[in-house]
């Protein structure tokens, strides 16, 4: 999982008329300390200006990704060993996320039912809806009975989460698994490339009448911050009518290890009531 804690921000001038402004900001990471973030953040900056004024043997140092995930870390779960399993983060849009090392979470998107499809099932073509994928996830059990699945709906589709097996992102057994279960390839890149697997907690804004976060993380002045923890407790006020998911079968009967078992509790925790509207 790529996160930090800390973080520390260095501006390079550039050419306004090629980029739209006349400064890029230029973030530092570190999990060890302020200090060293500032230093990540300077090397990074001297790339990045080396590179704009030309020196293309500098171009290579220069990571166009950073290495870090720039989200805020709300909370740290550990393991049985100590060691931090998950990590539950807050995204561009304000969200909390679930980020997890090992425990595999895949998403499916189902996309809304055209005219045409609803008449060609009338003659008998299968409509591609969330019970059509939950066959899909049930199947595929029977056809691997090691594995067993945890399944829900969410607003735009299906979740599942495999609980008896521990992968990371980038096993092949992953690729094929989301290959064969239609995860959306998006998901899919971000899970290789955050190295993490990542299940949405709370709702999108928009689909609850709220406007996003008008400032990014971190928060560059005390204006931003007050602005910010104000959106978030309307945020978060109207976020109790909702809900991400909705607990809908299981497959397999393998039992889930311990630590599938904690990070279970952790996304049903924020899911418990099946009455409210997904979003």
């Amino acid at each position: 999982m790529k996160f930090a804690k800390y973080w520390k921000k260095r501006e390079v001038n550039v050419d306004g008329k090629l980029f739209g402004r006349e400064k890029l900001s230029i973030w530092g990471a570190s999990n060890e300390s302020e200090e060293d973030a500032s230093e990540h953040a300077s090397r990074r900056l001297s790339s990045m200006a080396a590179f704009l004024n030309g020196d293309l043997s500098k171009s290579a140092e220069y990571e166009y990704w950073m290495g870090f995930v720039r989200e805020e870390i709300l909370e740290e779960v550990s393991g049985e060993s100590g060691e931090a399993i998950a990590i539950i983060s807050r995204n561009a849009y304000g969200a909390s996320i679930l980020n997890t090392n090992n425990i595999v979470f895949g998403d499916i998107d189902i996309q809304p039912v055209r005219f045409l499809d609803q008449i060609l099932s009338k003659f008998g073509k299968k409509k591609k809806d969330k019970n059509y994928v939950l066959k899909i996830i049930e199947t595929y059990q029977k056809n691997h009975p090691t594995l067993s699945f945890r399944v829900y709906e969410t607003h735009s589709g299906i979740r599942f989460i495999l609980t008896n097996k521990q992968c990371s992102p980038g096993d092949v057994f992953v690729k094929n698994l989301f290959k064969d279960l239609n995860v959306d390839p998006l998901y899919s890149r971000l899970c290789l490339k955050q190295d993490c697997f990542r299940a949405r907690l709370t709702p999108k804004p928009w689909r609850i009448g709220i406007t996003r976060p008008n400032s990014d993380f971190p928060r560059s002045s005390d204006i931003d911050e007050q602005t910010f923890l104000l959106w978030l407790r309307e945020y978060q006020s109207a976020s109790r009518q909702y809900t991400t998911t909705k607990y809908l079968a299981s497959f397999g009967v393998a039992k889930a290890s311990l630590e599938a078992q904690k990070i279970i509790a952790i996304h049903d925790g924020y899911n418990t009531k099946a009455s409210k509207a997904l979003a």
